[in-house]
């Protein structure tokens, strides 16, 4: 039912003259308003919405109600889109809290940070940290010199190492991309069989290949994982063959090549092997046992 006056002569405002109203608009039709008809008598009808002014046009409830309509329309939407965004904001970080209850996006399992630690000992525990590459032969020197006492501390509680598996010579590999499947593979072993993890590094260093050769085929890496002791039934086979934490081990490099060394004033890693020790970068010789040993535990031998 419509809410619009018929169409009629009208009284038009402040003026003895009327106006006709087609019942959609105004006309330009005007006349004189009879003698008798000053004001319309107070009927249903026309009279009863009163004549539009013809400078400023009543707006019909119908049209407010559309208005609101609209407004509310508009209200709903943009909380049905608030909503979706929450939503996929939550979803992302529930997400991200599964995936990273191993530390980083992808990270192993005992991780901290990009780093894998060995060791438990308490807050007077000396921390060293080592970024390495299995195919960097000074790494191979610095290990082949060190791993040994510094398995030694590790088990007596005296230091608690961090070891942070980063590839940098993948183009040493002949294409094969050897740093990071080495680097791949300790995470593998660290995730499914943690406790194989120091002497899985230990034989990625003693059978080291030469730079500019294909490296360890992935084969050769799960063998040294199994005489490690992560052999079957840890899940260790199928981690190195699919190459689970590739993605880790190449974000984890890309991190330490261009962002502040936790824990330290290094701004960055500039090569392999870094040792920092509390803190403080190692800077001695790679092949001096006892030069390390000064600087890890001074005073102690």
């Amino acid at each position: 039912m419509s809410n619009t006056p018929p169409p009629g002569w009208y009284p038009e405002e402040n003026s003895p003259r009327e106006r006709w109203w087609d019942g959609e608009k105004w006309s330009d039709a005007h006349r004189d308003a009879p003698p008798a008809a000053v004001t319309p008598p107070q009927q249903a009808g026309p009279v009863t919405a009163a004549a539009p002014n013809p400078s400023r046009r009543r707006v019909w409830p119908w049209v407010l109600g559309g208005s609101v309509l609209v407004v509310v329309a508009v209200v709903v939407a943009a909380v049905l889109v608030l909503t979706s965004v929450f939503s996929s904001i939550d979803r992302t970080s529930s997400s991200r809290s599964e995936s990273g209850s191993r530390g980083t996006s992808g990270a192993p399992s005992g991780s901290s940070g990009d780093g894998i630690e060995i060791g438990d000992g308490g807050d007077d525990a000396v921390r060293v940290v080592t970024y390495i590459d299995y195919f960097c032969p000074f790494c191979g020197q610095f290990e082949t010199t060190n791993a040994e006492q510094l398995s030694e501390w590790v088990d007596s509680g005296k230091v608690v190492l961090e070891v942070h598996p980063i590839s940098i010579l993948d183009r040493a590999s002949l294409g094969t991309k050897y740093s990071t499947r080495a680097a791949n593979a300790a995470a593998c072993v660290a995730d499914s069989a943690p406790d194989s993890f120091e002497k899985f590094s230990a034989l990625l260093f003693e059978k080291q290949p030469a730079e500019n050769t294909e490296g360890l085929s992935d084969a050769d890496l799960i063998d040294l994982a199994k005489e490690a002791g992560a052999g079957d039934g840890t899940g260790v086979t199928d981690c190195i063959d699919a190459g689970e934490f590739t993605g880790w081990v190449t974000e984890a490099t890309e991190r330490a090549l261009n962002e502040p060394v936790p824990d330290s004033d290094l701004d960055s890693i500039s090569g392999t092997p870094t040792v920092i020790v509390d803190g403080v970068q190692y800077d001695g010789s790679l092949t001096d046992a006892q030069e390390f040993a000064d600087f890890v535990l001074p005073g102690a031998n």
